[in-house]
């Protein structure tokens, strides 16, 4: 009897697999099919705002090159590039646009004598004309940086013991020269790097040639 009654019992407690077979493949059907959905929905939501991205890019673009078409620093390189075909200085003075600013490249022939940090009288018309464009159009947010460059000929005597002394005195008489052409001397930084600093010279060129490149005042108006 007992026996029997243990039997029953676990008969009523073995689970009805057969009952709910198909109930777990609806309930999988049918997160397949929200998942399946939801990605379709992002897909179409990404597809939008990629559109609107890219639209919105050429936008940013179109702003971009006009501020990049009428900045001071293109204003200033204009103004003395036209200065410069006009008087015929193209072997004393370039003008080049780079990330930060403008770099404005005086040959040493147009401002000193060789061994010498004195400007040359013919020199202050040019510096003159290069200030008041620098002073006019540039912001006064923007630093100007003059550099002294030398070539490698050593030169030793009692005002200037080696070419550091000479491109850095240099360097400060035009920073001197700016400032009394009204440019904030918060603004003026000088820099004498002797021949440090050499330019990239086409190889055809004589060593004379390159040395003479290499002598030469970089005026460098920048973003701070």
């Amino acid at each position: 009897m007992d026996e029997a009654v243990k039997r029953r019992g676990l008969r009523r407690r073995r689970p009805n697999f057969d009952d709910s077979s198909s109930s777990w493949l609806i309930t999988y059907s049918d997160a397949i099919t929200l998942l399946l959905a939801f990605f379709v929905m992002i897909l179409s939501v990404s597809d939008i705002d990629q559109g609107k991205v890219e639209a919105l890019q050429e936008g940013l673009s179109t702003v971009m090159t006009d501020r990049q078409q009428t900045t001071p620093f293109t204003d200033i390189k204009k103004a003395l590039d036209d200065y410069i075909e006009q008087n015929g200085l193209q072997d004393q003075l370039s003008v080049v646009l780079d990330q930060r600013g403008v770099k404005v490249e005086f040959a040493n022939v147009a401002l000193y004598d060789s061994g010498s940090a004195d400007l040359k009288a013919g020199a202050v018309p040019l510096l003159e004309k290069v200030s008041a464009i620098i002073r006019d159009t540039s912001h006064e947010t923007h630093m100007i940086e003059v550099e002294g460059h030398t070539d490698d000929i050593p030169i030793a005597n009692e005002q200037f013991p080696s070419n550091w002394e000479l491109s850095a005195a240099r360097a400060t008489h035009v920073v001197k020269y700016l400032m009394s052409q009204g440019v904030a001397k918060e603004r003026l930084k000088a820099s004498g790097f002797a021949d440090s600093r050499p330019k990239e010279m086409d190889p055809a060129q004589t060593i004379e040639q390159q040395r003479a490149a290499n002598r030469r005042v970089v005026v460098q108006v920048r973003r701070y």
